[in-house]
């Protein structure tokens, strides 16, 4: 299958002539084949459009004409050609690959989420600003170095696919914690083949340690007596031919549910790739003996011992692939292929893994539940769910999204996000909020208006109805900006 991805930001539009043009790029236009390749983006842009029509909650219209991303990031791929969103942060043109080592950028990284004795968060550096300092300084200690404007350095930009790749490692419940690709292989590979080749990376690894195998009852009329005779069945099938044995015995084999499961997704995936068809087809040819997977459901309800437990990623990969039921469920053809995720819930995850990574020895609850906006005579509604939770210390509330400086009064932070932390503050008794906004090129600079919190007085008018009396102390929100993983 010969495939043209396409590559956009979230909430970029595009029409067919984007496709065509980025479909002929790179292309001999006095080639025969030109009128082809418009014909194959035009019909590719037709399958977008019939894909959004059933699933306009993860891709939009912006008019009759237009398309445009949402707030998730990943691939759609059609018969035609791939769709590829990734992370905003930036104009997608700024972006180049980098192939320099960043390390100790990494490493700083540790120290950016640390929680002190005083509830004060640290987020003073970034994969920018480390990578900035050491390229212009090349200074051997980053403690001992003050840069003030930082942000004024030479630029230096970075793979959006590289962001998303380093978010989906952090992303609970997926098998994407594995990954071993590099940033460089990363850059020059299309998202959809970078997924492919992380599950053979995967299926390699089980097959090195060794595949399943499981004791099976088989019931067949055998020409030779071996396990139990099935009297009455034998007698059935037999009463002429005396010289076979109708029997049920248990062979211990590999044709097992997880291995079907396996098998079946390396299929799946063979009419969808040309870098990995090989990879693909040598994989199948090692799992010769085994059938393809005829019941998806009843396969993945197979109970794996302790002693295989390292097929967990890899039967994680066939699920998404197979059924495609975590992350962005969708609806449609089935000749359409979907894998993509909301980019707020990858960054409230990373914001708490980096945090839980940085403080372990806080009790830092995700999604915490529980509290209600209207609670009255056993009836409650309006849950409230705050993504980070450090019981009687701290809130904190991820937001991807790029606050507008321009808004000189407000300082670019939504009124709706003020109200929601002002009513997490009084119902969960919580003084300390954190917003927590991601920290790129493009807000560099509305990081300095942020130097001391925000406070609201408003709390003392507010009465805590269990403790009886008036808060005599200030709401105070502390707007942050978490450095990102390019």
């Amino acid at each position: 299958m010969e495939s043209n991805t396409f590559s956009i930001i979230e909430y970029q539009a595009f029409n067919v002539d984007d496709l065509i043009k980025a479909f002929l790029k790179g292309k001999d236009e006095k080639q025969e084949g030109k009128e082809n390749i418009e014909q194959k983006a035009r019909k590719f842009y037709q399958e977008l459009e019939d894909f959004t029509k059933n699933n306009e909650n993860l891709l939009g219209f912006k008019n009759k004409n237009t398309l445009k991303a949402k707030n998730y990031v990943g691939i759609i791929q059609t018969k035609s050609g791939v769709l590829e969103i990734l992370p905003k942060c930036t104009n997608l043109e700024s972006y180049k690959d980098s192939t320099d080592s960043l390390n100790i950028a990494k490493e700083k990284l540790k120290n950016a989420y640390v929680i002190n004795k005083n509830n004060e968060l640290f987020t003073r550096f970034s994969y920018f600003q480390d990578y900035k300092i050491l390229k212009i300084s090349k200074a051997k200690d980053l403690k001992n170095i003050k840069v003030k404007k930082w942000y004024s350095l030479t630029k230096v930009n970075f793979n959006p696919k590289i962001l998303l790749i380093n978010l989906l490692k952090t992303l609970k419940n997926s098998p994407f914690k594995k990954l071993q690709i590099s940033s460089l292989q990363s850059s020059k590979m299309p998202l959809f083949e970078i997924f492919i080749t992380m599950f053979l990376d995967e299926f390699d690894s089980v097959y090195k340690k060794g595949l399943m195998r499981s004791y099976v009852d088989y019931e067949d009329n055998r020409a030779f007596l071996k396990g139990k005779l099935l009297f009455g069945e034998h007698i059935k099938q037999n009463l002429v031919h005396k010289e076979k044995f109708f029997t049920s015995c248990d062979e211990f084999v590999l044709d097992i549910a997880p291995n079907r499961l396996i098998k079946s997704t390396l299929n799946f995936l063979k009419s969808k790739t040309n870098i990995n068809k090989f990879r693909l087809i040598k994989a199948m040819q090692m799992l010769d003996e085994i059938e393809f997977s005829k019941n998806y459901e009843k396969d993945f309800s197979y109970k794996i011992s302790r002693h295989f437990d390292y097929y967990e990623n890899l039967l994680l990969w066939c699920k998404i692939f197979l059924k495609n039921e975590s992350f962005m469920p969708y609806h449609g053809k089935n000749e359409a292929f979907a894998l993509l995720f909301s980019m707020e819930k990858l960054f409230e995850d990373y914001v708490a893994y980096m945090l839980k990574k940085a403080n372990p020895s806080k009790n830092i609850k995700t999604q915490s539940s529980g509290k209600y906006l209207i609670s009255k005579n056993d009836e409650k509604c309006f849950m409230l769910k705050p993504d980070l939770y450090i019981e009687n210390e701290m809130i904190l509330d991820t937001k991807w999204k790029i606050p507008d400086s321009d808004e000189d009064k407000k300082q670019g932070i939504a009124q709706s996000d003020l109200y929601q932390m002002f009513a997490y503050a009084c119902k969960f008794k919580i003084y300390d909020i954190k917003l927590i906004y991601p920290l790129c090129d493009r807000t560099m600079k509305l990081k300095e208006k942020f130097e001391s919190p925000l406070e609201f007085n408003a709390g003392k008018h507010f009465w805590f109805e269990f403790e009886k009396h008036y808060s005599k102390k200030d709401i105070k929100v502390q707007v942050l900006f978490a450095p990102l993983p390019f």
